[in-house]
């Protein structure tokens, strides 16, 4: 399908299956002001969002916001993802007890937040 913005409108239309040589589906057409409230209202719900999911979002967000840190590592972020049992630990207790210290020691882990230590959750 083409998503295309037709003055007024947003067009939905071209639409097109890999499986099948012909779709049959007419355009659908919206008024571009609802249309935008509507994506900009289903963007900002999270009530869908596994608490997995919400961490590696808010990890991600962090990193891209704190593009030294990547530097740093010499690397590039691509996507940051979490497994529920880490979600379930964070969630459950502060992760430092069950970190394992990267670049820092681990009084200076155990010290209250904030703190610079950067840590990989096992």
């Amino acid at each position: 399908m083409t998503i295309q913005r037709d003055g007024d409108y947003v067009l939905w239309d071209e639409w097109r299956n890999p499986d099948e040589d012909e779709v049959d589906l007419t355009a659908l057409r919206f008024e571009a002001q609802e249309y935008q409230r509507e994506v900009e209202r289903a963007t900002a719900d999270r009530s869908w969002e596994r608490p997995a999911r919400t961490v590696a979002r808010l990890r991600e967000q962090d990193l891209r916001e704190r593009t030294d840190r990547v530097a740093r590592w010499e690397c590039e972020l691509g996507a940051v993802s979490a497994s529920e049992r880490l979600a379930e630990q964070l969630v459950a207790a502060d992760p430092r007890q069950a970190a394992e210290v990267r670049g820092g020691s681990t009084d200076f882990a155990r010290q209250p937040a904030p703190y610079q230590t950067t840590f990989a959750l096992l």
